[in-house]
């Protein structure tokens, strides 16, 4: 089984207090996504996250070196695609050089990293890519970036931020029920015409 998720930003306290996460610390919150996740997926799953699994502002941030002890104790298989985040980290620590970082990622206990990946879903294509201006036409997106005052909903796909699935990964039966709405409904309701 795949699950999908994104913009996490491990021990980053801005991001925590602006999107009012519901819990005491950075560190309660995570301990939550290790208990929820490890639920959720077993050591045969695969969780795509879809950028900023990690929290980088400037040359400065450390926050992002020491998420790898969350990493370690999340029982599924991570796929990760870059966020602005981990673009910030290349930049500041890597040199520029995605390999660098994706190479730090294996040796950290992240399977596989990408900066867009295309994947089949049951009988179609989805594009993964963090920022939702990258969508592919004519094609369906999971994304995030625009974390909950996004929205979960884009005529183009669907917004996997953790704060709009209460933290839970989102499930590809999940998932396969919100393409359903959003090709039922969403993309019949003329009110919603302003998202274009």
């Amino acid at each position: 089984m795949r699950y999908f998720i994104s913009d996490i930003h491990l021990n980053d306290l801005g991001t925590f207090n602006r999107e009012h996460r519901p819990f005491k610390n950075c560190q309660t919150f995570q301990k939550f996504l290790i208990k929820t996740w490890n639920k959720q997926a077993t050591k045969q799953d695969e969780i795509f996250i879809v950028g900023d699994l990690f929290d980088c502002d400037n040359q400065h941030s450390t926050g992002w070196k020491t998420s790898t002890d969350f990493i370690k104790k999340i029982k599924a298989k991570i796929v990760l695609i870059i966020g602005n985040n981990e673009e910030k980290i290349i930049k500041y620590f890597f040199n520029n050089n995605f390999k660098q970082f994706a190479q730090w990622c294996k040796e950290n206990g992240i399977k596989e990293v990408h900066k867009h990946l295309l994947i089949d879903f049951h009988n179609q294509k989805i594009f993964l890519t963090h920022r939702p201006e990258n969508h592919k036409e004519n094609m369906l997106n999971f994304f995030g970036h625009i974390h909950k005052a996004g929205g979960l909903y884009r005529p183009f796909g669907i917004n996997l931020a953790c704060d709009l699935n209460y933290f839970k990964l989102f499930s590809e039966e999940y998932l396969l029920f919100l393409l359903n709405e959003k090709q039922t409904f969403w993309n019949t309701d003329i009110s919603l015409n302003f998202w274009k």
